[in-house]
């Protein structure tokens, strides 16, 4: 009896003190459980030996696949062992919450706790997600809460690529921007077909504040750019008319600064006739200007030699409404302009522009999508600091032919985008 009892005790100590194994003698923790008993008896197993294993050291780490579980972790979930083909994943718990507020389904949830959400219950979100102690969030901490926004911004949309041609095949990026967004989830969107492109939106979250949605655009176009396509879009509580298709656009408040020179000429000309980067409005109006020369570029005194024009260069018709404003008169030919290809309007009666007389221009510009624009004309003779005779202590510029042979027309254009 007492031979008994001494032998239960010596087993109780080592179940109780020693390292237990499972299909091994050879455990590489305080209980180890060797799955396809493929380890070795002495020494560490390999990766592929130890992908069957279950472990769990003095530290109280938990290692699944592994032998050695990492020392920072609690629970170390490993398949670097398993052969490409053969890994697993890991498979959290599934619910169907009812809301991002549920406490029912799951009660009394822990912050940190975290779950699979189905879909199917009322709370739509399919995905993980974690409570963190007053709400389920999605993993990027994002609210699960329906999205509202406080206006969107449908006049600074802008579509990449800006042009389209009938009967290609078309696929852009149409950005739309947003303000008083509250973080919360839209759902996926389809818009469309309209003029043969539908815009198509993936579900997300809103900013807390500004942002931007980026919708996908593709179809093959039953017309051509400058003709526009107008989205009508419904989001966050909000709607608007998402109207693109013009061409790149400049952003709201952006300015453009327009900057070269022209050698001296001897007959009339287009700006765009030495100059072939001049700013394009909308992609579809040119900022261009008809000079008359000599005059232009000699001391003639204040001679009406210079028209701001603004070109169609698209192959379509393209409508615009103009005001325009100078330092001295204007020709009062502005307003509703529909300008047929290669068509342009002029603006002003002519401008003096001359070695002492050069006065600015300024054009209101806005475009059938509703964008406004305002243009800087700024032209000016330069004479190269060819000295001259001194007038009531100014220098005047010279009024020999030979002494204008050096002058240069300094054309300044900016466009600024105001709404």
């Amino acid at each position: 009896m007492k031979k008994t009892i001494l032998l239960l005790a010596t087993a109780a100590s080592v179940f109780m003190y020693s390292q237990v194994g499972i299909n091994t003698t050879n455990p590489r923790g305080i209980f180890h459980v060797d799955g396809l008993k493929d380890n070795p008896t002495t020494g560490a197993p390999t990766a592929a030996q130890g992908a069957n294993d279950f472990t769990v050291t003095s530290s109280g780490s938990v290692g699944i696949g592994t032998t050695t579980p990492n020392t920072s972790a609690i629970l170390d979930v490993n398949v670097d062992g398993l052969a490409t083909g053969s890994k697993k994943g890991f498979l959290g718990p599934k619910a169907a919450l009812t809301s991002q507020i549920d406490q029912s389904t799951i009660p009394s949830p822990v912050a940190g706790l975290l779950v699979y959400n189905l879909g199917t219950g009322g709370l739509s979100y399919v995905g993980y997600v974690f409570w963190n102690g007053t709400e389920w969030r999605t993993f990027n901490n994002g609210s699960l809460a329906a999205g509202t926004v406080g206006a969107i911004t449908c006049n600074g949309v802008t579509l990449s690529p800006g042009t389209y041609t009938a009967g290609t095949p078309y696929t852009g990026t149409m950005t739309v921007p947003y303000t008083g967004g509250n973080g919360g989830t839209y759902p996926a969107q389809i818009v469309g077909p309209v003029n043969g492109l539908t815009a198509t939106l993936a579900s997300g979250n809103f900013n807390s504040g500004s942002g931007i949605l980026s919708y996908t655009v593709s179809g093959t176009p039953t017309v051509s750019s400058p003709t526009l396509t107008t989205f009508p879009l419904s989001i966050g509580r909000q709607s608007c008319s998402a109207t693109v298709g013009g061409g790149s656009v400049i952003a709201p408040g952006e300015l453009v600064y327009y900057h070269s020179s022209i050698p001296r000429q001897t007959t009339s000309f287009l700006l765009s006739q030495f100059l072939t980067d001049l700013p394009v409005i909308n992609n579809t109006f040119r900022v261009d200007g008809f000079i008359t020369a000599p005059g232009a570029f000699d001391n003639t005194g204040g001679s009406t030699n210079f028209d701001p024009r603004v070109y169609n260069i698209t192959a379509a018709n393209a409508k615009l409404w103009a005001s325009e404003v100078s330092t001295f008169t204007g020709d009062g030919g502005t307003g509703n302009r529909l300008l047929g290809p290669g068509n342009y309007a002029q603006f002003d009666d002519g401008v003096f522009l001359s070695q002492g007389y050069n006065e600015t221009v300024t054009l209101d510009i806005t475009t059938a999508d509703n964008k406004w624009y305002r243009v800087y004309y700024v032209l000016r003779i330069d004479n190269k600091s060819t000295a001259g005779t001194p007038v009531n202590g100014r220098d005047q510029a010279p009024t020999t032919d030979a002494s204008n042979l050096d002058n240069t027309l300094e054309v300044y254009i900016s466009i600024q985008r105001l709404y």
